[in-house]
């Protein structure tokens, strides 16, 4: 399923650099949205986080201990369960709320939307399973159009929207005030200073205790999010080379980009606001930052990308250059959750069509 979703999307997107002017996007986007809802909303037992969210849809009706997820998935949860006890159910309405919101903005704002398309899926791919982040991601994909046309109390209510569906979403309000044109010099200084704060090491010198005083789930998740997985300073280490590399090329070939709009420096500007965060909170006591609040800005990426293929002259070679990139970060998002857990939870796929007795191999919560 993996492997022919990966070459389907890779196939449209090749297909469009080669007719970009002749294209018609609806069609293709409506296809393949309806594949990838196909793909998320029938799988069963895969994923992360499938087991505390399989139980929950399954007890929610009853108070205890799963009974402490935000009040806009439970919401939805109950809207299901009222209907059908079928958790497919629940799947395919949830895969139809995410992809039907970032459709939209991927066609108004994207200047390659299939390419755009195929690198969503390949940087989201092993986040399939987190379920509430997943909409309140969807939701604020769906608010760029309210910063674009400046309508902060619209943007306020996605914002708030998502809140309701996952906390973390609070973070990406600064991406407001991105939507302007911010000085290579700025942020070149940015960067060297926040890599300066991380040699540093100033955040792991707050004492882990201080963050119990916000309660004692907030403690146990800071520290839970700190030093996850092998070869920490290996993925550290490349997770930063990744976004300077792609920052630099942006800044150092950005006259020869042939397609830049009006929303080039947005995405820019979003995903260098992710680098920066990256660079100062990975590998800290503040890990969740990284964990949880990155996905908001690392989406920028998407967008990014396609307008950096407009720099080259055979454009085709440089998308499976991109293929290539995209296949790496599955292969390390899977292999991530693997060395943290022991086992894969992604690989095989399996469908509910196929066997909805599988059980997933995520340890019991």
């Amino acid at each position: 399923m993996y492997l022919f979703t990966f070459l389907l999307l890779f196939g449209v997107a090749f297909y469009e650099i080669n007719r970009e002017k002749d294209i018609k996007y609806k069609p293709f986007l409506i296809i393949l949205v309806g594949w990838l809802i196909i793909h998320d909303g029938l799988r069963w037992g895969i994923g992360t986080d499938w087991t505390p969210y399989y139980k929950f849809f399954q007890s929610f009706l009853q108070s205890g201990e799963y009974q402490y997820f935000e009040v806009g998935y439970t919401f939805l949860n109950k809207l299901v369960y009222f209907y059908t006890d079928n958790y497919s159910v629940f799947l395919v309405l949830h895969a139809i709320i995410v992809y039907g919101l970032i459709a939209i903005s991927i066609y108004k704002y994207s200047v390659n939307p299939l390419v755009t398309l195929f690198i969503f899926y390949c940087l989201m791919l092993s986040y399939l399973g987190m379920n509430r982040q997943y909409i309140a991601l969807a939701i604020c994909i769906f608010s760029f159009q309210f910063i674009f046309n400046k309508k902060i109390i619209p943007f306020i209510l996605c914002i708030a929207t998502a809140f309701l569906f996952h906390r973390s979403s609070l973070i990406f309000l600064p991406a407001y005030f991105l939507h302007r044109v911010i000085s290579p010099k700025i942020i070149i200084y940015t960067l060297v200073v926040a890599l300066g704060i991380s040699a540093s090491n100033i955040i792991n010198h707050i004492p882990s205790g201080f963050f119990y005083l916000f309660g004692h789930t907030i403690g146990q998740r800071m520290e839970g999010y700190y030093g996850i997985g092998e070869n920490v300073f290996i993925y550290s280490l490349l997770g930063t080379l990744k976004r300077c590399f792609w920052i630099f090329f942006a800044l150092i070939f950005s006259k020869w980009i042939k397609n830049k709009d009006e929303y080039y420096h947005f995405f820019l500007n979003l995903y260098f606001l992710g680098a920066i965060l990256y660079v100062i909170f990975n590998n800290t006591i503040l890990q969740v930052i990284v964990g949880r609040g990155l996905i908001y800005f690392n989406i920028g990426e998407i967008f990014l990308i396609p307008y950096l293929l407009s720099i080259f002259r055979q454009r085709r070679i440089a998308l499976c250059l991109v293929a290539v990139y995209c296949a790496i970060i599955i292969e390390k998002g899977f292999n991530t959750y693997k060395e943290k857990l022991g086992v894969d939870i992604f690989r095989p796929y399996n469908s509910a069509l196929i066997n909805n007795k599988y059980e997933s191999k995520e340890k019991p919560q």
